[in-house]
């Protein structure tokens, strides 16, 4: 007698062998499909990022020019003495700056005297996108008839500014030293490749500080000789080990085979992503991808500032640079300077590091220019946009100025009359 439950049937078989072929095509098909796509993205899209992104190629020489005209082997990079650029922005708009033979950026008419205050921080305090007589540092200079030096350097972290400024002080010492940034910068602090984070960053290695229990270790730049530059896959776990986005964004981030899996996994990111791309590539839109970036960037740093962790870290080296004023008898002003993306954010009724400033306010100078710019009748005449995120326009250098003056003149009488 024959046993039905070990019978097989030639045709279910048959069906079972074509239901799998049928799903492996698909898949194949479904697999070419995500390549060809991320592959045509990409070109205009650096910010989806894919396996081979995890070892990058380094464009020789790319890396030559970086080196001669803007690497610094202890802060990663910086703007060199003597020497000069033009930008193209929108509308063809050029503006144009020239660093001084101290490395500060030249302040018309006050070049001569010496600094009675020094400016430290990112690209929105060395004012980019305006021409170097319509800076704010320029502006207050002019105010306060005094030489404000301008050592800021675009996408600096409070870090790197803190670490250049304890360098360079003892060359020019002065009473008064404006710390400068972005919200953004409690991002930058946990970073030491901006390739983790800013996708395609090849060349940007950084210091960066780590807190252990409540004291700051300094970690040096890991790629402090031109050499090392081609040597990344070395030092690749060491980078990735002290750099928070790796683990936190880049490594959720990557699509790799099968790719279908990796969209899945990162679904929320990547889908928005490939999608305003796709947008962008078909130009429904003009720079939807970017948008979805810097958004998400900002997410980022509201994260951190809510993070125990992370705002433990921002106070520290707040307070790193509070005593390094303190020891070298000089007032320290922080003043955050939100992009356009931040203040529409903070009008929405998220003030994501308001609570932050305000401990720290408690034992030092702290200027937030938001409770200043939201009011304003017209906040984006105060911002250039385009592709770079929209810096100061010459009216918003203009008016940080203004902010800034009776905060400067307060502290230079308190310090001429001690």
């Amino acid at each position: 007698m024959r046993n039905a439950y070990f019978e097989i049937n030639p045709r279910s078989f048959m069906s079972l062998i074509e239901i799998i072929a049928v799903c492996l095509l698909v898949f194949a098909i479904g697999e070419a499909v995500c390549w060809v796509l991320i592959s045509w993205l990409r070109c205009s899209c650096p910010w989806l990022i894919i396996g081979q992104d995890r070892n990058p190629s380094i464009d020789e020489k790319g890396l030559k020019s970086f080196i001669d005209h803007g690497w610094d082997p202890e802060l990663g990079w910086i703007r060199k003495p003597n020497t000069a650029h033009t930008e193209v922005g929108k509308g063809d708009v050029a503006t144009s700056y020239q660093i001084g033979p101290e490395g500060a950026r030249c302040n018309p008419g006050f070049d001569d005297r010496p600094f009675e205050i020094l400016a430290y921080g990112d690209s929105y305090t060395f004012a980019r996108q305006v021409n170097d007589d319509e800076t704010w540092a320029h502006n207050l200079s002019k105010h306060l008839n005094l030489n404000v030096g301008n050592y800021g350097v675009g996408n600096y972290g409070l870090d790197q500014a803190l670490i250049r400024l304890e360098r360079e002080f003892p060359k020019h010492p002065t009473k008064i030293i404006i710390m400068g940034v972005v919200p953004e910068t409690i991002s930058r602090i946990h970073s030491t490749w901006k390739h983790f984070s800013e996708y395609g960053n090849m060349f940007a290695f950084k210091p960066r500080y780590v807190l252990q229990g409540t004291e700051l270790t300094h970690i040096p730049n890991v790629i402090d000789t031109p050499g090392k530059f081609l040597q990344i896959p070395e030092y690749f776990e060491q980078l990735a080990a002290n750099d928070y986005f790796y683990a936190h964004k880049f490594n959720h981030d990557i699509l790799t085979f099968p790719y279908l899996f990796s969209l899945a996994c990162s679904w929320n990111r990547n889908i928005d992503l490939i999608a305003a791309a796709l947008s962008d590539r078909l130009k429904l839109t003009k720079s939807a991808a970017f948008t979805s970036v810097m958004t998400r960037n900002v997410d980022f740093a509201a994260r951190l500032f809510r993070d125990e962790n992370g705002q433990a870290l921002f106070k520290a080296v707040c307070n790193k640079f509070q005593s390094f004023c303190r020891d070298n008898n000089a007032v320290p002003i922080l003043v955050m300077m939100p992009q356009l993306i931040d203040l529409k954010r903070i009008k929405s009724g998220d003030h994501y590091y308001k609570s932050t400033l305000d401990a720290l306010s408690e034992s030092m100078t702290v200027v937030d220019l938001a409770s200043t710019l939201i009011p304003h009748q017209d906040i984006a005449s105060l911002f250039i946009d385009d592709a770079f995120g929209g810096h100061f326009s010459t009216e918003g250098n203009a008016l940080v100025a203004d902010i800034l003056k009776p905060i400067c003149e307060k502290h230079l009488a308190i310090k001429s009359n001690p």
